[in-house]
């Protein structure tokens, strides 16, 4: 050892003079002091010690004296104080203090059985279980310290967290029974043999705690049923030999019987189309009273009474079927998948009745009341929630062995998903569940499944838009599931409003109170950026674009999710975007959002790698007029069409098709207006030359623009091959080309093309514009016939077309007799 450290000296100095009272005041100054002294705490003593080395193993001695004494005395404020010393000293002390630790050990387990505050009981359990963890370590102190001892730790936790005979309640806090069941947890995964006697004792003391209801005595947290659940599933660890698996199967397939019979009480006022197919079958159920469930045998759960006690009870059950697929297990289990899939199909055949028809949509049982019928409306979606649920986790422990069953989750998910849209907690738990299925099985979907989550690519982009600021719709409002927009034209006042915003006061009735004539402008969001909503939205958007195939889905909903991507600034979904352009059922692809992206994103490296390997050699322009569109225009009509293309299954596809066509055209005609006014006749030629050279983006500068738009009109432009101006060229070219072939005589020649860049210059602009043309190539066939120079003879033509004698006394003899063929061949490749 080396020389003591001062720490050592200090703490054994402060325990030896401080009243016993006052130690709880200054645990944390005496655990700072053992932390520090980990390395004289954790080296093993030598055999011959010598000066300073004595006196260090001495303060250590003294150290442990004094917690040991502490531990055994009669103040339950030093008990206190030697229960944070030795939890200090166990974390630091490695096994040098775990071999001293055996009286430790006994004097923690007594302090469970005396009077003492509940606070030095709980930590007293924490203490007791990391020192047990760390036995687990070494097989010579398993046998010497943990085998002896850890009986009585169990039957001590037990005999504190059992509830009295004469009250169904505990007699400590539920924060008590949560460390407890943590610790259970832990010791009988890590001795199992140890404690398969408790195995009964312990089910009876946790099993309330599983899916409590409103009907017990007490409220339980979150955390400990979490706890309790997972309690109960690592009992099959107590299993003898081999049978760890088969009492896992044994377990989820009893809780599985379990949801069903309660799901006979919850859903007894619904006649259920539902048929089993993992072969169980409804007993028949009383309609007189209350639904009720549950008793008081040793393998029951609490008794619970009401469809509100029902559902809960269903969700716990449902609960503790997802802590099965969670808590790790010993052996290799077999999964139930066939009845977890039949317990949810039962469940999520039933749905909410649509607004409009009330309950005539869904069956009903008319011997039930109504009242009990509303009770079930009001507690569906959180059973649907905990099915959904049920689906993500299933999803996430099968990975890729789920593929199979992705199109029925997906069914299931989507019929929940269109009842229950309305409820943001539904929203969220679909999005996660939907991320789940693309990530898994996106690219194989079917475009008859890839049609049935239009409703939840527009939800998604409803509640992003609205997070962001761009969407004020109510959070499933009717424009989600109607199919006309209440107010198509945004510049329009609606029905009842007048210019200004204002209710007309002729168009309302009449009311006592004067606000109802004023509309505040709300300037909060029902979501923001910190919502899980939104980011559960957020994180799904990019999946739609590379996950989905994009082939299948609609023009309007692949618009709606590039417009969402670009107003709520992503750049992953904008990223997936580029990546993926849209092609529609002709071939065509649809114009790219990569502009906005460089824009948005101008020195990410992700962005320039991408932009420079799309970027096509010899395409490129260096100017280009500045993108005028705003994505958030029209975003209402947008979305609206967007949710009309989910019923849209089972149209001709060729009348799709004329429709996208005929929305191009109007917006093609709209744009060119729109232009018109907007820019001058040099402008819409360098924007017709960007088009047709193919640019996939580039950064307008501001000087460049305004050069064009001052510059003369330029008359060497590049322009559209279907403008009026192109059509009046070809026609020009074409009666010159007739001219030059009655100027000479005819000859057969061998065409080829050749592309050809040519570079065009203006004087008032140090701008060049840079374009592919196609020019034709004249081979002549080997002939030896002289010819004389195509400018001389066109000078011959213009004179005797003037009227004027030529100087030259040669005379030409011109053939015009051309077969129909080559006459047909050339006009084609003209």
């Amino acid at each position: 050892m080396a020389i003591p450290p001062p720490d050592l000296r200090v703490l054994c100095r402060r325990l030896a003079s401080t009243p016993v009272d006052d130690l709880p005041h200054i645990c944390p100054l005496l655990v700072s002091h053992v932390l520090r002294c980990g390395e004289v705490l954790s080296a093993v003593p030598e055999t011959k010690a010598k000066d300073k080395s004595s006196e260090t193993a001495t303060l250590v001695h003294r150290l442990r004296t004094h917690i040991t004494t502490l531990l055994a005395g009669k103040s339950a404020s030093g008990r206190f104080a030697a229960v944070f010393l030795v939890k200090a000293v166990v974390d630091v002390g490695g096994w040098e203090s775990l071999r001293a630790s055996d009286v430790w050990i006994r004097g923690l387990i007594g302090i469970l059985g005396k009077p003492d505050p509940l606070v030095s009981k709980e930590l007293c359990v924490i203490t007791l279980t990391k020192i047990y963890s760390l036995l687990q370590s070494y097989q010579t102190l398993v046998r010497e310290m943990a085998t002896p001892t850890l009986p009585s730790f169990v039957t001590a936790m037990l005999n504190l967290v059992k509830p009295p005979a004469s009250s169904k309640a505990p007699k400590v806090p539920t924060s008590f029974v949560d460390t407890v069941a943590g610790s259970l947890s832990k010791i009988v995964s890590l001795y199992p043999t140890t404690t398969r006697p408790f195995n009964a004792q312990i089910r009876a003391a946790f099993k309330a705690y599983i899916a409590p209801t409103m009907s017990d005595a007490v409220t339980v947290p979150q955390s400990l049923r979490e706890s309790a659940r997972s309690l109960l599933i690592v009992l099959h660890y107590t299993a003898p030999k081999n049978g760890s698996s088969d009492e896992w199967v044994k377990g989820i397939k009893s809780y599985t019987k379990e949801a069903h019979a309660t799901a006979d009480q919850v859903f007894r006022s619904v006649r259920e189309s539902w048929e089993s197919t993992a072969g169980y079958r409804v007993d028949t159920i009383r309609t007189d009273g209350e639904p009720s469930g549950g008793g008081d045998e040793a393998d029951e759960l609490p008794a619970w009474t009401g469809v509100t006690a029902g559902a809960e009870r269903l969700t716990g059950l449902i609960g503790q079927l997802i802590e099965y697929l969670k808590v790790p297990t010993k052996a290799p289990i077999t999964i139930p998948v066939g009845e977890l899939l039949d317990l949810a199909s039962r469940i999520t055949l039933i749905t909410l009745p649509k607004p409009t028809t009330g309950e005539d949509s869904v069956e009903t049982n008319p011997a039930i009341s109504r009242d009990e019928k509303a009770e079930l409306w009001s507690v569906l979606p959180e059973v649907h929630m905990a099915i959904l649920n049920l689906h993500t986790v299933l999803l996430r422990r099968l990975a890729a062995n789920a593929m199979p069953l992705a199109t029925d989750i997906l069914d299931q998910m989507v019929r929940v998903f269109t009842s229950g849209r309305h409820i943001a907690a539904i929203r969220e738990t679909v999005y996660v569940l939907t991320k789940e299925l693309l990530e898994m099985s996106g690219p194989g979907l079917l475009k008859l499944s890839v049609d049935s989550m239009a409703p939840v690519i527009q939800a998604t982009c409803q509640d992003i838009l609205r997070a962001t600021g761009h969407y004020d719709s109510p959070a499933g409002g009717k424009q989600a599931s109607s199919s006309t927009n209440p107010n198509p034209n945004p510049k329009k006042p609606t029905a009842g409003r007048n210019g200004a915003g204002i209710l007309n006061p002729q168009k309302v009735q009449s009311s006592g109170n004067a606000d109802v004539y004023l509309t505040t402008t709300s300037t909060t969001h029902s979501s923001s950026f910190s919502d899980p909503l939104f980011a559960a939205a957020l994180s799904l958007l990019p999946l739609f674009l590379s996950r989905l195939p994009q082939r299948h889905l609609s023009p309007e909903a692949r618009g709606l999710v590039d417009r969402t991507a670009i107003l709520a600034n992503s750049k992953q979904a904008m990223l997936a975007s580029v990546l993926n352009p849209y092609k529609d059922t002709r071939g065509r692809y649809y114009p790219t959002i990569l502009p906005f992206l460089v824009r948005q994103f101008p020195a990410d490296q992700e962005v320039e790698v991408l932009r420079t390997n799309l970027m096509r050699v010899g395409a490129g322009v260096s100017q280009t007029v500045a993108t005028s569109w705003d994505p958030a225009e029209g975003l209402d009509e947008v979305v609206g069409a967007a949710a009309n293309t989910g019923g849209m299954e089972g149209e001709d596809e060729d009348e799709d098709e004329d429709m996208v066509d005929a929305e191009a055209d109007a917006d093609n005609e709209a744009g060119a207006q729109l232009a018109a006014e907007d820019q001058n006749q040099k402008s819409k030629a360098a924007a017709a030359a960007a088009a047709a050279a193919g640019v996939w983006g580039a950064t307008a500068e501001k000087s460049a623009a305004e050069d064009v738009a001052t510059s003369k009109p330029n008359p060497f432009t590049i322009v559209p091959i279907d403008s009026p101006e192109s059509r009046a060229e070809r026609a020009s070219m074409k009666k010159r080309k007739i001219g030059e072939e009655a100027a000479n005589p005819p000859k057969r020649v061998t065409r080829s093309s050749r592309r050809k860049t040519v570079e065009v210059e203006e004087d008032t602009s140090a701008t060049t514009i840079t374009a592919e043309v196609v020019e034709e190539v004249a081979t002549p066939a080997p002939a030896p016939v002289s010819a004389k120079p195509v400018v001389a003879m066109m000078e011959q033509k213009e004179g005797e077309d003037d009227g004027e004698d030529s100087d030259s006394g040669e005379s030409v003899q011109i053939d015009m007799s051309l077969e129909d063929s080559e006459e047909e061949e050339e006009e084609d490749e003209e």
